[in-house]
């Protein structure tokens, strides 16, 4: 004889999401108890019950017109449980609360997002000027971190400037993360205290957050082959997706500093999360200061004449930074006509025009820039590579929030469009600008000319890094042989 317990209530009850949550662990550890939830309705009526309030329990036997057997209230079947079961309630009443206020906050912000999505098929949508914003940063225990903070609270343009910047990380300890928030408010600014603040769970941070920087990334260890590399990434990107799902709203803006495999990780959180494709970005232009002082230095331009090279490809996996079509400035000198007839003349002999040229020309016959840069990347303390991930970083954030200029490129990581003719589904590295609210492609920047790697093979790459699987790719074993071993089977031959 089988026996069934029933659980009735109604969904927004604490009551009845608690004693659903204790049935639900004896049925995990029990393998003879099962239950079913019901909604309460009629319920009295049918079995000629008197019960008020939420919930009704009751056990029926699995056979044909056996009747149900009354139990009770929330009481009455922990009571129930104790005595069948020996088991004492595992949840208190204050994990009970907020289990039901997150529960809240959810449906809050579903009820929001349909009231958005409404508006846009309507075309009602309104973009009111934000005067102050807040920033929510994940993987906050990082170094890098101090360098984002240091510089979003001394940003600001006009009057605009950052609200509040919230600090998550959910592998450093409380007590760390304390410190930091505690050492990043005596920073120099003019913003009350308490701008920064620690929170320890993410959810009610994301739910007023206008711009998320995700710091979380695993780095890649050569003990691990890449597939195990990339897997690790992609759980650690699927489990703040669902935190971003419960709490974020759709609008909210989401930029990836250039650590661990970027792009892909950007690229498997926009598939993932309900955020829209084009509100998830990579800073990438960090990798084109590394290059642009180098290059300076054998062209013999000034590098504050120079702009900083476009980065391509799937950043973190491959990528090119072509420096053949970097933009510098120069002036150019026009004589007039009297500077070759008159000499020694007290009068304007000619005019200096500022123009554009690219690289290329001063960068055809040296192929030492390479190895330059080889070199000056393994002297370069972890402190700078830092300082440009975090100007990279910065750079989009003013674009992004405060100084909006549709004529400003930047080297961002973002969705394929067609543009240059890539069709990857997925986030690469390319010219950007910022459009109606919108990045997309600098579609009328010069293509790549660098004569080793092509965008085309930049794109193979991505596509095939995103069908790799866990155990592929494994790592490289050195293999060292011996020199000591005997050659068996070697026959002397006389050479005359």
């Amino acid at each position: 004889m089988v026996v069934r317990i029933v659980i009735s209530g109604e969904s927004q009850c604490e009551v009845f999401a608690e004693i659903c949550l204790v049935a639900d662990y004896l049925s995990q550890n029990l393998p003879k108890f099962c239950y079913e939830r019901a909604w309460l309705s009629k319920i009295n009526k049918k079995n000629k019950w008197h019960h008020t309030g939420s919930p009704l329990i009751w056990k029926e036997v699995l056979m044909k017109g056996s009747k149900p057997f009354y139990i009770g209230g929330a009481s009455e079947f922990l009571e129930y449980c104790h005595a069948y079961y020996d088991f004492d309630s595992f949840l208190t009443s204050e994990k009970i609360k907020g289990i039901c206020s997150n529960f809240s906050q959810y449906q809050k912000n579903v009820q929001e997002e349909k009231i958005y999505l409404q508006k846009t098929r309507t075309g009602e949508v309104e973009t009111p000027a934000r005067q102050d914003f807040v920033v929510c940063i994940t993987g906050a225990g990082t170094p890098l971190a101090m360098l984002l903070i240091s510089g979003l609270l001394e940003m600001a343009v006009g009057e605009k400037n950052i609200y509040k910047i919230y600090l998550y990380d959910q592998e450093c300890k409380r007590e760390f993360m304390e410190f930091v928030e505690k050492e990043c408010s005596y920073i120099a600014t003019d913003h009350p205290g308490k701008v920064v603040k620690y929170v320890n769970k993410i959810g009610a941070a994301l739910t007023n957050t206008d711009l998320l920087i995700i710091l979380d990334h695993i780095p890649f260890n050569m003990d691990d082959s890449i597939g195990d590399w990339l897997n690790g990434n992609k759980k650690k990107m699927a489990n703040l997706a669902l935190m971003i799902n419960a709490s974020a709203l759709r609008k909210m803006y989401i930029l990836f500093p250039n650590l661990g495999p970027a792009c892909y990780n950007a690229t498997i959180l926009s598939n993932l999360a309900n955020i829209k494709k084009s509100h998830i970005v990579v800073a990438t232009s960090d990798l084109g200061l590394e290059v642009s002082a180098v290059a300076a230095e054998i062209a013999e331009v000034p590098l504050r004449n120079m702009f900083c090279p476009p980065v391509w490809g799937f950043v973190g996996i491959n990528q090119l930074v072509d420096i053949r079509t970097t933009v510098h400035r120069y002036n150019s000198f026009e004589p007039y006509g009297r500077y070759t007839k008159v000499r020694n003349s007290s009068l304007i002999i000619g005019s200096i025009t500022p123009e554009f040229r690219t690289m290329e020309y001063l960068m055809h016959f040296d192929e030492s820039l390479w190895i330059k840069v080889a070199e000056n990347k393994s002297q370069l303390s972890k402190e700078q590579a830092r300082v440009n991930k975090s100007i990279a970083v910065l750079d989009v954030v003013k674009l992004w929030l405060f100084d909006r200029s549709p004529e400003h490129v930047v080297n961002l990581g973002i969705r394929c469009d067609g543009s240059f003719g890539l069709s990857f589904n997925g986030v690469f590295s390319q010219p950007s600008r910022f459009v109606d609210g919108v990045w997309i492609p600098a579609s009328d920047y010069m293509l790549p000319k660098d004569p080793q790697m092509s965008l085309k093979y930049l794109e193979e790459m991505a596509e095939l890094t995103m069908n790799l699987g866990k155990t592929e790719l494994p790592k490289i074993v050195s293999f060292y042989p011996c020199s000591c071993r005997s050659k068996q089977g070697y026959i002397k031959k006389a050479v005359w």
